[in-house]
């Protein structure tokens, strides 16, 4: 039975990438910050869970640790999909906070690839989920943006390093998703997230390793570079 890490599993995208995963005959390990909601998910079967704080800096070796625990010597799938945003100006931003969202939506999933890389064989797959707003100016969410950007950067050069262990790296960017990020007020038009779950479940099938959330949203490669775009939302 090949094995699966996720973090963010509780909720969002995370909870159907595990409700897939599980059905497709792995063995899932969830990563978040809630137990009970960890817990939840152990009616799915063939699930386990390890509770860790992505804002903290020992994050990935407490991760680790907890796999230890369980017994697991080989991850055939590592899924970075935690993140959060800050729906405010960034002057209105606390330094706490910048540190916090680059550090769950930035360093994390590099942190977690690297501390793990030795459980995942060649032929594995780490996916990295990052978003369409990498390629342009999102006014209302700068930190966030800045956040995904900075991932981007770091899983393209991070791809390279992979392919020489044999191991592909596959990187996700869907368009708006609809889940609590946006306290209440999800734009129209926003995915569901199973839609993600389900692009991605596909990607570890196929090996593909760039994939768009629907697919067109792949000509936002292609615009004017930090073009701007802007919600009607009200701070």
């Amino acid at each position: 039975m090949k094995t699966a890490l996720v973090t963010g599993a509780t909720g969002g995208i995370g909870r159907f990438l595990v409700k897939g995963l599980i059905e497709n005959g792995y063995h899932v390990i969830g990563v978040a910050r809630s137990e009970e909601k960890l817990e939840e998910l152990g009616s799915l079967g063939n699930f386990d869970y390890i509770v860790a704080d992505l804002r903290e800096g020992k994050a990935s070796r407490v991760v680790r640790d907890g796999l230890e625990e369980l017994g697991i010597k080989r991850l055939d799938v590592l899924i970075n999909n935690a993140g959060f945003g800050i729906l405010k100006p960034l002057l209105e931003q606390t330094e706490d906070e910048l540190e916090e969202i680059f550090r769950v939506n930035t360093i994390a999933p590099v942190a977690l690839t690297k501390g793990l890389l030795d459980l995942i064989p060649q032929g594995g797959k780490v996916v990295i989920v990052l978003s369409g707003v990498v390629f342009v100016n999102v006014r209302e969410f700068p930190s966030y943006g800045a956040s995904k950007a900075a991932l981007h950067y770091l899983s393209v050069n991070l791809e390279r390093e992979l392919v020489k262990r044999r191991i592909t790296l596959i990187r996700v960017y869907p368009k708006q998703v609809s889940t609590p990020f946006w306290n209440g007020r999800v734009p129209k038009g926003a995915l569901c997230p199973e839609d993600v779950a389900k692009a991605i479940m596909k990607a570890i099938e196929s090996g593909k390793r760039e994939v768009f959330v629907p697919g067109y949203m792949k000509l936002v490669k292609y615009l004017p570079r930090w073009p701007v775009f802007t919600y009607r939302f009200k701070f």
